[in-house]
């Protein structure tokens, strides 16, 4: 890793730690503040709650130390301290980010009644009104509600964060049709097995990999494209990938393009094993697929990255391609589906976005989800002009080991 990217590896990890820190500090603040109710248990509460958010933060410590020093600690040791601390700071997060909210809306409500207020009319209505026994049963009942629902929403962050941990893993299987415009009739119907965003590190082991290879083989698809991001920020990560994807395999080849996790490690190191496990990478490149006498043109470029021309590796890639077949881009980032359109590309197989990982709600195209802040195109079939792009929500996790409304995903492909 180079001095700049570590740099910028140690900025992300206390930025992160200050998101953590200053959520839980404002969840603690208001934790005491809703327990001064319990005048007689008051001691006994606030000593079990400063102990509890003492307990669930001293983990945070280990954001500092080296990755390397995991290596000592048993998996299944380090998965049960880890997954309970991911559930207990993701869940208290979520409630900070409801209360801030909530909080707003009434801070927005008050004023605009400061607002009308402000007519004598109005306010002598309003003094009136309060003076009603309806309305103070109503008050009541109003401030009852909100600390009932301050529990109920905690209560509801900590199971869907705790849901998340154990859905995880529990991938679904996407098949798409997607039209080629002159495309040969030997590739009707020819398949192709995709599956993005691996993320190996100590929430994607080995045996876990072993599964999603196991799955993508029993598809049998004619050919098999991993997009990118195979480790999450350490060169070693490369190794327990490599010994897993080694067993995916497909007649017309296994292939697949550099992410910019696999930036974050020492790129040369993790390119040439994961070359050697069996995942021919295309690294600004295309090769033909053939099948008969006809063929099409798989192509595939590296991480475009702050600061590079789009262009410049895409040009780079087509002039190994034929321009009068089909062609097919392996791209790991989903942004660029504008300027592909310019080069004729007729699909473009992405990932990148985790789908969102976090999906709040989403309605048609509509994705809720954090992703949707740096992407307009999330998961699914997007189309600009004569150009497809098919986004998956690939099968790792980045930040927190746990997923919301956005089960991993292998995608079968069938091409029409």
């Amino acid at each position: 890793m180079t001095l700049h990217r570590y740099f910028l590896y140690i900025i992300f990890k206390i930025v992160g730690v200050a998101v953590f820190v200053l959520s839980q500090r404002y969840a603690y603040t208001s934790l005491v503040h809703w327990l001064r109710g319990w005048k007689k248990n008051f001691r006994i509460a606030h000593a079990a709650v400063t102990a509890l958010f003492v307990l669930f933060n001293l983990p945070l410590i280990t954001f500092f130390l080296p990755l390397s020093l995991f290596e000592y600690v048993d998996g299944k040791i380090f998965h049960v301290i880890a997954y309970p601390f991911y559930v207990w700071q993701f869940a208290i997060f979520l409630t900070v980010l409801t209360l801030a909210a909530i909080k707003l809306f009434r801070m927005a409500a008050k004023r605009l009644y400061r607002v009308f207020a402000r007519h004598a009319a109005v306010k002598k209505t309003i003094a009136v009104l309060k003076t009603t026994s309806s309305f103070q049963k109503f008050d009541a009942s109003r401030r009852a509600f909100l600390r009932t629902g301050i529990v109920g929403i905690s209560a509801y962050s900590f199971a869907g964060a705790a849901r998340g941990i154990f859905e995880r893993n529990q991938y679904e299987i996407i098949e798409r049709k997607i039209r080629i415009k002159n495309l040969p009739e030997e590739f009707k119907g020819f398949t192709i097995g995709l599956m993005s965003d691996v993320h190996s590190s100590a929430f994607m082991t080995k045996s876990e990999m072993d599964e999603y290879v196991a799955a993508l083989n029993a598809l049998k698809t004619d050919l098999v494209v991993v997009p990118g991001d195979f480790v999450n920020s350490m060169t070693e990560e490369v190794y327990p990938f490599a010994e897993a994807f080694a067993s995916l395999h497909a007649p017309h080849g296994v292939y697949g393009c550099l992410g910019n996790h696999d930036y974050y490690a020492d790129v040369d190191v993790v390119a040439k094993v994961v070359d050697d496990c069996g995942v021919k990478l295309l690294r600004n490149d295309a090769v033909k697929i053939q099948k008969g006498n006809s063929f099409f043109n798989l192509i595939g470029v590296d991480d475009i990255r702050h600061r590079i021309d789009p262009n410049t590796y895409i040009e780079s890639a087509l002039s190994s391609a034929h321009n009068d077949q089909p062609k097919i881009l392996l791209c790991h980032r989903p942004y660029f589906l504008e300027t592909i359109d310019n080069y004729n590309i007729d699909l473009t197989l992405a990932g990148h976005t985790h789908g969102g990982q976090i999906v709040l709600a989403h309605v048609g195209d509509i994705y809720l989800t954090p992703a949707a802040l740096v992407s307009k195109y999330i998961c699914g079939l997007y189309r600009v002009n004569g150009s497809q792009m098919y986004v998956t929500r690939g099968i790792g996790t980045v930040g927190v080991p746990l997923r919301i409304n956005c089960p991993p995903e292998i995608t079968k492909i069938t091409l029409v």
